[in-house]
């Protein structure tokens, strides 16, 4: 009986925040809170309801990393009190290389589409294309090298002062550039049990170039990373034991904490699994592809698999009714309670089903694209249903943006979520919940279940390139793989002698570094979060989407749809009940004749951001939304929210007018 030694979430998800000191962890659940984590090192069992410290600066999120021993299907959580366990010693490299990547394309550069629509192939300009000399340009990423933790209580930070002396490709941008400076990445913690707690980055900007889209600009740099865990288990025999390695992804503040995107980067990973990776044969083999010319979005699926409609239907329809909280979508709200029960599964109630499911916009994977996107019955950039009713899911697609590369003006489910809605609707579904899954395993969902899954354009916390095979290590669909050797010693060893890679693309099966999942995002990130809330596409021309005659005015007819509501919200519920942040409230919403703003009243979430600069300036003084409700009886507001900052900055602009 051997035992396997496995880091747990594969891939960890930390959060920005400007409080120097304080932060919670990770949801545990998809769509659970965050867990408060006590300063003297030891996670409570409380959920946080407070996103901010006493001062009103937002709390980073921390990620906690486990390790456990698998023993056939058995996991054991690991211990630093084992009996027989010396140390654990983790270490951490994580890097920001959007300044050296490529200027964000909508999916332009995604080789799934084909080699033809590559960046060199496309014409895409690389960001600061003035600085060409390769060692330059190696200097352009933030990069602080490796580091280890292996004592409870330390804390080691990734910062330009103590990077480590073995490592010469340290870098990060020149304390001359305008904006905050970025002196750190973030920082890691080690808890009592031995666990990893690593922490990203305090929302700093530093750069001073011209922004006019939400791509953002070369010349800046955010603090934003990702990067690889590791960890080595000493047992006191002296057995060094290699526990493998997972990855950290450091993304903005998710300011709707418990509420969940309709495709989550779970649904996206999971489907690269089914469709790539073998994951699950029983719903998907690629030995099964009909020999049809016409394309279905059902090739290759398993039309005798039962769906579980708890948990692989019921989401998807709770999610889109959840989106009432944070955006003006009252027909996705209808849409999620029609008038029959979803979970009958009668044959009596089998028309009601199919009509339901006939309004899902339907999926068309990127090898398919070429012939079909344009002519598709109901698909990517199909608007309505032959009846009216806009076709679901009711968000902005990949690329509703651009005249150039593939378009996608709506969203769709993903293809194995389509496939689940299409078992259901033809009745081959049970409902209730299947065995439990182990600690890891939920642990894993969790992390990514709360992220962005689509659409990605560029996404916030990572983009498309999650849905590219060649980054995993088959067949386990959340573990990524590494540019060299695997993620072992030998891997930190390559960094130190060669440093991380300007040019490497591990879309083309070359494996991930340091900074490879967050280089395609904005530069800085709040270029995308301030303008990326809603899309207004033109509706009947499959070729044209906005600003197509260059005057930056939508191509009418348009329509207004949303990007990613549970994480960039657009419309919310006022919550504060003080007289002063009602009264400031009004002053920044400037709604005529209006001398207050009360609490339940329907608003801009950015109300009091103008610019990418205010953003820039002012995510932090943003609220977070949240259920003052129960789960029985949800009733979701704006809670913490900074009035008298956004009062003091509507005062100067008036002032200055």
């Amino acid at each position: 009986m051997s035992n396997i030694y496995e880091i747990h979430p594969k891939i960890g998800v930390a959060r920005l925040g400007n409080s120097p000191d304080d932060f919670y962890l990770s949801p545990e659940t998809i769509g659970g809170l965050p867990i408060e984590y006590d300063q003297s090192g030891c996670v409570t069992s409380k959920f946080v309801h407070k996103y901010k410290d006493s001062v009103g600066r937002i709390k980073r999120q921390g990620q906690k990393f486990r390790i456990f021993k698998k023993t056939d299907n058995a996991y054991q959580e690991l211990r630093l009190s084992d009996d027989d366990i010396e140390k654990i010693v983790w270490t951490v490299h994580i890097a920001n290389k959007k300044a050296v990547w490529y200027t964000f394309s909508e999916l332009q550069g995604n080789l799934e589409f084909g080699q033809e629509n590559s960046y060199l192939n496309q014409h895409v300009p690389v960001n600061n294309p003035t600085v060409t000399d390769s060692d330059e340009r190696k200097k352009l990423i933030i990069d602080p090298g490796p580091r280890t933790i292996e004592v409870p209580g330390d804390v080691v930070q990734f910062s330009r002062y103590n990077i480590p002396e073995n490592y010469e490709y340290g870098s990060f941008p020149p304390i001359s550039s305008g904006g905050s400076q970025i002196n750190s990445l973030g920082e890691l913690r080690m808890d009592d049990t031995g666990n990893l707690i690593a922490l990203g980055g305090y929302g700093n900007v530093t750069g001073d170039a011209k922004i006019d889209s939400f791509r953002g600009a070369g010349g800046y740099w955010d603090d934003i990373s990702d990067g690889f865990v590791m960890a080595t288990v000493v047992l006191k025999d002296g057995t060094k034991i290699d526990a493998g390695s997972a990855w950290l992804i450091v993304g903005s503040p998710k300011y709707a904490p418990e509420l969940v995107n309709i495709t989550t980067l779970y649904d996206t990973m999971y489907n690269v699994g089914i469709r790539h990776l073998k994951a699950d044969p029983t719903i998907y083999s690629t030995d099964s592809h009909s020999n049809k010319k016409e394309y279905t979005p059902l090739d290759g699926y398993n039309l005798d698999y039962t769906v579980n409609y708890t948990l692989q239907i019921k989401p998807i329809i709770e999610r889109m009714q959840s989106y009432r909280w944070v955006a003006d979508v009252p027909y996705l709200s209808d849409f999620a309670n029609p008038g029959f029960n979803l979970a009958d599964p009668s044959e009596e109630n089998k028309k009601n089903r199919l009509k339901y499911f006939n309004y899902f916009r339907v999926p068309v994977v990127p090898e398919a694209y070429s012939k079909l996107t344009q002519q598709l019955d109901k698909g990517p950039n199909q608007l309505f249903s032959s009846d009216g009713i806009p076709l679901m899911p009711l968000n902005s697609g990949d690329n509703s943006v651009t005249n150039s590369g593939p378009i996608y003006k709506f969203e769709t489910l993903s293809a194995t979520q389509y496939f689940f809605m299409h078992q259901w609707a033809a009745g081959k579904f049970v409902v209730g919940e299947t065995a439990s899954k182990t600690l890891p395993e939920q642990l894993d969902e969790a992390s990514v279940g709360n992220c962005v899954g689509a659409p990605f354009s560029p996404g916030i916390e990572t983009t498309w390139i999650t849905r590219n095979k060649s980054i995993y290590s088959a067949p386990i669909e959340f573990k990524l793989a590494h540019h060299h050797n695997g993620g072992n010693a030998q891997t930190q060893q390559h960094y130190v002698e060669y440093g991380l890679s300007t040019i490497i693309d591990e879309a083309e099966g070359e494996g991930c570094e340091p900074g490879d999942l967050t280089k395609r995002m904005a530069i800085p990130w709040q270029a995308d979060f301030q303008e990326c809330t809603v899309q207004m596409p033109n509706i009947t021309n499959p070729t044209i989407n906005q600003f197509a005659d260059g005057t930056g005015i939508e191509v009418p007819p348009a329509y207004y749809v949303y990007w990613w509501p549970p994480q960039s919200p657009m419309h919310i519920i006022t919550g504060s009940l003080e007289p002063a942040d009602q009264v400031l409230d009004a002053i920044v919403s400037n709604i005529a004749g209006q001398p207050i703003i009360p609490a339940g009243q329907r608003v801009p979430f950015q109300r009091g951001v103008n610019t990418t600069q205010d953003m820039i300036n002012n995510w932090n003084a943003l609220g977070f939304i949240v259920n003052q409700g129960s789960e029985e009886y949800p009733y979701f507001v704006e809670s913490e929210r900074n009035s008298k900052t956004f009062g003091q900055l509507a005062a100067l602009k008036n002032s200055s007018q």
